[in-house]
């Protein structure tokens, strides 16, 4: 596998879509920091790095889902994937080698965001003022998470040999993942109570009233748990700072790498290579 992976390590040196995706994810460490200091300038009001650091984690899954589609489908489109079997290449060592690659590189998009955004906002917003052991925790949770994003859109592009399709499937999966996050994140952050209005003798008053879309005990533990396993529950948690199982989620990413891996190396083994 060691000459599947450097193959790939050197495709990816190369790779146009890997290198529009690191930059503008480099870009962003840059114009963040700087947007929140002219803001703080500008308003007076004192803004802190922490502010959007890790919203970094609402763009690695969109990033990750067009890297992935291209990079794995170019070598169906090519047939590269077929002359490594014909070759006597294992089908495990070519998912794990495509894998390895698409986690690398979400890791070196992690490292473009990170490093300028750190070297221009220390200076000009000062250190963190959350706990640095929650912001390692969150380092942690975003660094497992964008390796997750890796595992899931690498099972899709490698099961599907059209790369236009897996584009497609890819990226609206992304968005799935992400509007399924806010909107667990919204039932979690429904009020118990709603201000209603009732009509009386006395005309119109307001009161506070139930609202029907609160969630009770047992409701909450169920949504709780896919708010924290689904990524997109985790890509919300992260870019708000706000975690109630924080140490959970690096786990939660862990088993769907596992799993997703586990099941996309079972099914390539399978899928007939035309």
């Amino acid at each position: 596998m060691s000459k599947l992976l450097s193959a790939n390590l050197m495709r990816l040196k190369k790779d146009k879509v890997f290198w529009i995706a690191f930059g503008f994810m480099f870009a962003a460490g840059i114009i963040f920091p700087v947007m929140i200091y002219r803001d703080m300038v500008r308003t007076g009001i004192i803004n802190t790095i922490d502010n959007v650091f890790f919203h970094y984690a609402m763009f690695i899954g969109i990033l990750m889902a067009v890297f992935c589609s291209f990079f794995v489908g170019t070598e169906y489109s090519d047939g590269t994937i077929r002359n490594k079997v014909v070759a006597g290449k294992k089908r495990i060592d070519i998912y794990c080698s495509n894998f390895i690659t698409c986690a690398v590189a979400s890791l070196l998009i992690c490292a473009g965001f990170f490093t300028p955004y750190l070297c221009i906002g220390i200076p000009l917003l000062g250190f963190f003022t959350a706990d640095i052991k929650i912001v390692l925790l969150f380092a942690v949770t975003v660094v497992a998470l964008s390796v997750a994003f890796s595992s899931i859109f690498n099972l899709i592009a490698m099961l599907s040999s059209n790369k236009a399709v897996t584009a497609v499937i890819c990226i609206l999966a992304a968005f799935l993942l992400l509007f399924t996050g806010i909107k667990l994140n919204g039932m979690m952050n429904e009020p118990e109570t709603v201000l209603g209005m009732t009509i009386g003798d006395n005309g119109e008053q307001h009161e506070e009233m139930p609202n029907p879309d609160y969630l009770n005990d047992d409701e909450r533990k169920i949504v709780q748990f896919f708010y924290d396993f689904i990524p997109g529950g985790q890509v919300a948690q992260c870019a708000s700072l706000e975690a109630v199982n924080l140490p959970l989620l690096p786990i939660y990413s862990t088993i769907i790498i596992l799993s997703t891996t586990g099941i996309g190396m079972c099914c390539f083994k399978r899928k007939d290579l035309k």
